[in-house]
């Protein structure tokens, strides 16, 4: 009698577990473009250097919650479409010298709706770029791939001026870049 209460509070145990998991999730690939725009043409950069990790709940093949988020980029990673010179420019505005990570740490999620095979997730977090921390509200949509790992995109509209920024100008003044900045993303996680 002893010995079928144990063995039925350990499939019980087995079928909440294949249902449900925590687990963390690291950056396996990622694709992160800046685009912005000045008084003479649009330009982009991309970022090379992006890490993170997230912790995950999934239950039945579903993102049921995203907690404990902390991105990290390298300032010196991001590569302008316009070669050196801008690069420079972009470096100088970020002051990497002083500030060498741009960082998003997860505050909380404000909604996470699932259509099927998609987590439609508003979020709330603390983006810090050359030492100016921010709170942000950010729309993404998640998806479970069919090889385990999980895949986040979306796009983010910031200002330079909202983190002490002046925006840069080149050619002595004549070039202006606008404040406004997008940042679009794709990053693929993987189970730690």
């Amino acid at each position: 009698m002893i010995q079928a209460r144990v063995i039925i509070a350990l499939l019980t145990t087995l079928i909440f577990i294949q249902g449900y998991t925590q687990e963390t999730y690291v950056v396996d690939s990622h694709e992160i473009v800046i685009y912005g725009n000045s008084n003479i043409q649009s330009w982009s950069a991309d970022v090379e250097d992006f890490s993170g990790t997230f912790i995950l709940h999934i239950e039945e093949g579903k993102i049921t919650d995203i907690e404990n988020v902390d991105i990290r980029m390298e300032g010196e990673s991001i590569q302008g479409s316009e070669g050196r010179r801008m690069n420079n420019k972009i470096y100088e505005t970020l002051d990497t010298d002083n500030h060498p990570e741009i960082s998003f740490l997860l505050r909380d999620v404000l909604s996470l709706a699932e259509n099927p095979g998609t987590a439609i997730v508003s979020a709330r977090g603390v983006i810090t770029v050359a030492g100016v921390s921010r709170v942000v509200e950010m729309n993404t949509t998640g998806q479970l791939l069919s090889n385990g790992r999980v895949v986040f995109e979306g796009k983010q509209d910031l200002k330079m001026s909202d983190f002490r920024m002046d925006p840069p100008r080149a050619m002595f003044g004549a070039l202006r870049t606008r404040d406004e900045v997008e940042v679009e993303y794709r990053v693929v996680l993987r189970p730690e």
